[in-house]
């Protein structure tokens, strides 16, 4: 469940491409009748953008990880994530590092607040209540409920990167 509508993502990602001179080429964007719209990131956007991917052992995202085959999937999309496996190393680096989007497990949210430069936040949610998720949805830029596709990540992904960009594009402009 992702708390921005498909327009307003596509909007932003148009919005941030223009700002940033990525022109959406052609494979970018199309427009089927029938199907609907479908937007990508340019492979220079994903390419720049810091991810972190938290798998912590206690939670089911690892499992959903290696099921989805996650990795490879944001690999062939062209994001470079790092992955943190226990609490000691998503410590160090959400310390170390400015990163633009983290993707962990919805009970790891307390985690992220380690984290400098405000990174948008994407939880998985595998099996949780509807109530659990009600105080999350103010924490999290958007929760994914029981995917059960690797592209639902990098949707995500693509979303808050462009979501990202736009509001560094905006503040930039402000300071000048």
């Amino acid at each position: 469940m992702m708390k921005t509508s498909w327009c307003a993502a596509y909007l932003a990602l148009v919005i941030a491409s223009i700002a940033t001179g990525d022109v959406l080429a052609c494979g970018d964007k199309f427009l089927v009748p029938s199907r609907g719209l479908r937007f990508e990131l340019t492979p220079s956007a994903r390419e720049h953008a810091r991810v972190l991917v938290y798998l912590n052992p206690a939670s089911s995202l690892p499992g959903l990880a290696a099921k989805l085959s996650l990795d490879a999937a944001l690999r062939k999309a062209g994001y470079r994530a790092a992955v943190a496996v226990n609490a000691a190393e998503i410590g160090e680096m959400l310390r170390q590092g400015t990163w633009d989007v983290v993707l962990l497990d919805v009970v790891d949210g307390p985690i992220a607040g380690q984290a400098t430069g405000a990174p948008a936040l994407i939880a998985v949610a595998v099996n949780q209540k509807d109530s659990d998720l009600g105080r999350a949805k103010t924490q999290f830029a958007a929760i994914l409920k029981s995917p059960s596709r690797s592209q639902s990540f990098v949707a995500a992904l693509d979303v808050a990167v462009a979501t990202r960009r736009t509001v560094q594009v905006k503040a930039a402009d402000r300071r000048q």
